[in-house]
């Protein structure tokens, strides 16, 4: 199956995994708030939901920002319901918003968006605590993508399995979906580089893309004298994506102050263009890895920032790997949020090497799931997964390999070796 624009012709055909749970909220909270990186859907999906009365404003457009400022009140209660975007543009107008739903908690009266993590800035929470609830949009996952759609993700199916038995048979019921790993990495999940079918093009949509985060989303949420110096910062920690964390190391590479990588690193954050994932540790008598893992919120934004052009260029510097491990985290970041909302996502690794890429926390219920590039798996691939369920075999009764072969596999009895084609 080969992925393009002809097999979804326009942006708004993609039916985004959020959009159901928008529209539960939209009947029970006043404010519903989105948040996600510039151009990865925000608008789109709340367009494709407005009715009549739910009038729009963008504080993208100086015009309306300057009315919203100088008379608040009377922006906010023009309409019914209303919807704000980039709403951190004007982050005071929230205290005027937060006296509205004090007085008037109709559901689906204000819908904000926001290009920044609203969450980490502290007069914005404030101002909305206890009267808003949070989606979090992310770049287009395999899920999505698939034009064969189903209710429940599979890997959403297996997760709530408290057996080796159920899960195996589970996986059994699963049907290999065909579809191109190498290319949806490649492409990364922003609508607009997704659909283009032209290489060139979708580069140059990458190119901008950086310019405009750097001169305006940064210069937004914070004054940076040195911009070269952050760009580097950003190829550099790129480099690091799907790999442990040293900000000690990033800074020295980079040539900066560990202050200043940790001011940097923070602004990625703030911005969605990265997010970790913590290790996972009880206390069992071993000595832990407890620094986090760095993730890219798009791969295809990642490998541009690498100046990575082809395919090959990515294979030949042994990066396929940690591209795909990276490309798994958003996608389990994606749909544990939507569908698993009380799950949590970890790692694992000894200091002596044990190592498992995800660890998934459902209720009591842990599930390992280690990443492999390579079509076929040998024992030595076995290791981490049997010592994670040696360590915890109370809570985790099984464990899985994703691998690029085409065979479904049980090498132990616990553990199972699953196509990426089976579970996406």
């Amino acid at each position: 199956m080969h992925i393009n624009g002809a097999d979804v012709r326009m942006q708004g055909m993609i039916k985004r995994a959020q959009t159901a749970l928008l529209e539960k909220y939209l009947k029970k909270f006043p404010v519903v708030v989105i948040i996600g990186a510039r151009q990865v859907g925000k608008t789109t999906l709340v367009r494709q939901l407005l009715k009549d009365g739910h009038s729009y404003f963008t504080f993208d457009n100086e015009a309306v920002t300057l009315t919203a400022k100088e008379g608040p009140e009377s922006f906010l209660t023009q309409a019914a319901k209303i919807t704000i975007d980039e709403v951190q543009k004007l982050p005071e107008i929230l205290s005027t918003l937060k006296r509205l739903v004090d007085e008037d908690r109709r559901p689906g009266r204000f819908i904000l968006t926001g290009s920044a993590n609203l969450l980490m800035l502290p007069k914005v929470r404030e101002s909305l605590a206890g009267r808003a609830v949070y989606i979090e949009m992310e770049p287009l996952t395999i899920f999505e993508s698939l034009p064969e759609k189903i209710k429940t993700p599979r890997i959403i199916q297996l997760l709530t399995a408290n057996s080796a038995e159920i899960a195996w048979k589970k996986l059994n019921q699963f049907k290999p979906r065909r579809f191109p790993i190498k290319e949806l990495i490649f492409r990364g999940g922003y609508p607009d580089p997704w659909l283009e079918k032209d290489d060139h093009l979708r580069q140059a949509w990458f190119k901008s893309y950086v310019k405009s985060y750097l001169e305006k989303d940064i210069r937004d949420i914070s004054q940076i004298k040195n911009l070269p110096e952050f760009r580097k910062f950003l190829s550099l920690a790129a480099f690091r994506s799907g790999q442990i964390l040293s900000k000690s190391d990033l800074a020295r590479d980079a040539g900066i102050s560990y202050s200043t990588a940790q001011h940097f690193f923070s602004l990625l954050q703030v911005s969605f263009q990265i997010f970790t994932i913590d290790p996972f540790y009880r206390n069992i008598g071993k000595r832990l890895i407890k620094a986090p893992k760095l993730m890219w919120n798009d791969t295809g934004l990642a490998i541009h920032l690498q100046g990575l052009n082809r395919w090959e260029e990515i294979e030949r510097l042994g990066r396929a790997g940690h591209l795909l491990e990276n490309k798994l985290a958003i996608e389990l970041k994606a749909l544990l949020s939507i569908f698993l909302p009380g799950a949590g996502l970890f790692y694992w690794r000894t200091s002596g090497g044990a190592e498992v890429d995800f660890v998934v926390q459902n209720n009591n219920l842990l599930v390992p799931i280690e990443v492999k590039w390579a079509e076929k798996a040998g024992r030595y691939d076995l290791r981490g997964i049997e010592s994670f369920l040696k360590d915890f075999s109370s809570a985790s009764p099984w464990g899985i390999i994703l691998y690029r072969g085409k065979t479904l596999l049980r090498p132990r009895k616990n553990i199972f070796m699953v196509p990426l084609e089976y579970l996406f």
